[in-house]
């Protein structure tokens, strides 16, 4: 049986590091305040669980400058385990909780000048046990994918649901992650609970969309179509590097960090951009119950199946390119942006975007029509067997 604990979602200070030596500074701030949030907890509740914002080690220094992607490998992106997720992991180890982060980190061993954005879990013991890498990443960020080096990572990692959307069976739960702009999709979400996740933690969110509500309602979309708890953590004020002293991009992104149940309720929230933290009690059990004994729950509802074959009909049409990033690094952002709205280009052409009047189509990007011819032809392909 899963005794009831309380879990935290971090919104703390956030500074742009320009090196990985910055990160130190991140880290100092950090961990006063998440132990102050377990000396509290430790007194109004047992805690077992405390989730990180995206951003909360390195920043964001990378992308609002527009960072070269190798760059950033040599400069700011770490490797798991390291010294930064040792000293999380003594906090995981002293209070006995499970504590979720995220940071940009480098797997030479998979590939060289290339950074994935990783969520992890440590466990009480200071071991990481989970490593999910962000899936779908918005354009201004230079983060490479496993569908984008998929024939490297399948031969590595396989082409399951583990190898894509892994989930922590530990005694408090089972635990799924996903980083900002992946919860736009509700696919990732779903692809989660299917793989029998039981608490979804996110980090980050454009402060814009924490102000008009999108990201409440990606939260609790995901938590009550899933019947799973969401444990949201965002940014606090932030700062663009080290040296500043007063948060000039506080309104990049930050607050309304949140805690959701598996039937979509908001049970704690942050709903301004500063230092805080949202905590409320996770009962496994209770959801459990939900779950089982009743019959709200979506999940044995799903035609996987079905909605498989519709998918790949779909591909036959349009399928975001694989392996984009096997042979060169992901290009500047310009180069990046280019490439979105080609795709969007090639989307009206097939007459599934409808466009504005008035609206030109851009020139296509010759460099990358192999790679997305290659990928169209795989997806053909599998449809046929």
């Amino acid at each position: 049986m899963v005794e009831p604990y309380l879990a935290f979602a971090i919104q703390s200070k956030t500074y742009g590091c320009t090196t990985r030596a910055d990160i130190k500074k991140n880290l100092d701030n950090l961990i006063p305040q998440i132990e102050g949030c377990l000396y509290l907890g430790d007194v109004l509740y047992p805690t077992k669980l405390v989730v990180l914002s995206e951003g909360a080690l390195q920043g964001f220094y990378d992308e609002h400058s527009r960072m070269d992607h190798v760059e950033a490998c040599k400069k700011i992106a770490i490797t798991l385990p390291g010294e930064e997720s040792d000293r999380l992991a003594e906090v995981a180890k002293k209070w006995k909780v499970y504590l979720v982060a995220q940071a940009k980190v480098i797997e030479p061993e998979l590939i060289k000048d290339r950074f994935f954005n990783t969520a992890f879990i440590i466990d009480p013991e200071g071991n990481i046990i989970h490593k999910h890498r962000k899936g779908r990443v918005f354009t201004p960020e230079s983060t490479t994918t496993p569908w984008d080096v998929y024939d490297l990572w399948r031969e590595k990692f396989g082409n399951g649901l583990d190898a894509f959307y892994p989930v922590a069976d530990t005694p408090i739960g089972r635990i799924g992650t996903m980083i900002c702009y992946e919860g736009y999709f509700c696919e990732t979400g779903r692809m989660l609970a299917l793989n029998g996740a039981e608490i979804l933690c996110r980090g980050g969110e454009l402060e814009h969309h924490c102000n008009i509500g999108v990201w409440e309602v990606m939260n609790r979309a995901h938590a009550v179509n899933n019947s799973c708890y969401m444990v949201a953590a965002n940014s606090g004020p932030k700062f663009h590097t080290t040296s500043e002293s007063i948060p000039s991009m506080t309104g990049s992104t930050g607050s309304d960090s949140m805690i959701v149940n598996y039937r979509g309720q908001i049970l704690s929230r942050v709903d301004k951009p500063h230092i805080s933290y949202a905590a409320a009690v996770i009962n496994i059990e209770e959801l459990r119950t939900f779950r089982v004994k009743g019959m709200m729950s979506l999940l044995p509802h799903i035609p996987a199946d079905l909605w498989g074959e519709l998918y790949l009909e779909a591909a036959k049409k349009f399928s975001w390119p694989k392996n984009l990033y096997a042979k060169k690094s992901p290009p500047l952002y310009p180069e990046r942006k280019r490439f979105y709205k080609d795709i969007v280009d090639q989307m009206i052409r097939k007459g599934l975007l409808s466009p504005p009047e008035g609206f030109e189509l851009h020139e296509r990007i010759e460099e990358f029509e192999e790679p997305h011819k290659e990928a169209q032809k795989q997806e053909e392909d599998l449809v046929k067997k």
